[in-house]
């Protein structure tokens, strides 16, 4: 009696899967974040959603392997199939599990439908060219490395180009089949969620989920929490413009695309992020550094605890090239 006990609690709490790409966080009846776990396959977070009646998924990781995780999980914890996959933005980590949920209505906005189409073969062609030496690199870095944090980036890493390589056979490019213009209501028989985009932001298109009884908040790349954001496909001053936005809901819970689930403080430190990023390019190009010099910038102190830090020195030659080209034609 008492192993029954234990086994309905554990369940209802959120934590009776184990998987090895992500960890599962119980944020209201129901609702699930899915939060990457270092090393794993899955890379970015997810969401699971219980409608009532049928089970909702928002983004399904960069493997396959790490997706049918996602989509067993899914079943196990809400009791039903899915039924809705959205895919917030186009990037790899975020929709190369679809293949998985074929089954289901895959949901993004045109836009990121053309883009999947648009960037997936390319990618997939030069990952196949660099992945084994990519992973060999990292091996080297991790046998050497003696700093606890550079240790903890370059295993999340490895698990990147080890889940691409293992995938490459298998994937398939799968591209949603579901789009939405501005906002979309589903309803199930125990709650509904809104999906919306306001654009560009991150890339060209992104959706965010909001549940409104709940005030829960799906952000996808909107939002990094303690992760530098990749600002390479993102427009500055429509993201921090989606990240105001976002902040009016004043939601209880926001799982970001990376990082731990966040909150209203976490959209203030990327806004301040993204500024400051805008600031040191304005600057370099006021004192004419060429991109070398900028390069060469040390990150701020309130961001050398953030992972993904690699992205900081590309984010400020990638807009100061946007800046510099704009300002030339």
């Amino acid at each position: 009696m008492l192993i029954v006990f234990i086994f309905l609690v554990s369940n209802y709490y959120g934590q009776s899967f184990d998987s090895r790409h992500f960890t599962i966080e119980k944020l209201d009846d129901g609702v699930y974040a899915v939060i990457h776990k270092p090393g794993g396959y899955a890379i970015c977070n997810s969401g699971i959603v219980d409608l009532g009646d049928e089970t909702l998924v928002f983004d399904c990781f960069i493997s396959p392997e790490a997706a049918r995780d996602l989509k067993k999980a899914a079943v196990e914890l809400t009791g039903h199939k899915v039924k809705y996959l959205i895919n917030s933005h186009f990037h790899n980590d975020h929709i190369r599990g679809n293949q998985v949920f074929a089954d289901a209505e895959i949901i993004s906005t045109e836009r990121t439908k053309e883009l999947i189409e648009e960037n997936e073969p390319e990618e997939l062609k030069w990952e196949a060219e660099v992945v084994d030496q990519r992973i060999e690199t990292t091996l080297e870095q991790m046998s050497v490395e003696t700093d606890s944090f550079k240790l903890e980036e370059a295993k999340m890493w490895l698990g990147y180009y080890k889940a691409i390589k293992e995938s490459l056979d298998e994937y398939k490019i799968t591209p949603p089949n579901i789009f939405l213009k501005d906002t979309m209501l589903i309803k199930g028989n125990k709650r509904e969620v809104i999906l919306f985009t306001e654009g560009k932001g991150h890339t060209e298109s992104d959706i965010v989920l909001w549940l409104p009884k709940e005030k829960i908040l799906f952000a996808g790349d909107i939002l990094f929490v303690e992760c530098h954001p990749w600002l390479g496909d993102g427009f500055a001053a429509d993201w921090v413009s989606y990240l105001n936005d976002m902040k009016k809901l004043n939601a209880n819970f926001i799982v970001p695309g990376h990082g731990p689930v966040g909150n209203n403080q976490n959209i203030e430190q990327m806004i301040s992020y993204i500024n400051i990023i805008t600031n040191l390019v304005d600057n370099a190009i006021e004192n004419n550094l060429t991109k070398d010099e900028l390069k060469a910038t040390v990150i701020p102190d309130e961001y050398k605890t953030w992972t993904l830090s690699r992205f900081f020195s590309p984010n400020l030659v990638i807009q100061y090239g946007i800046k510099t080209e704009t300002s030339e034609e």
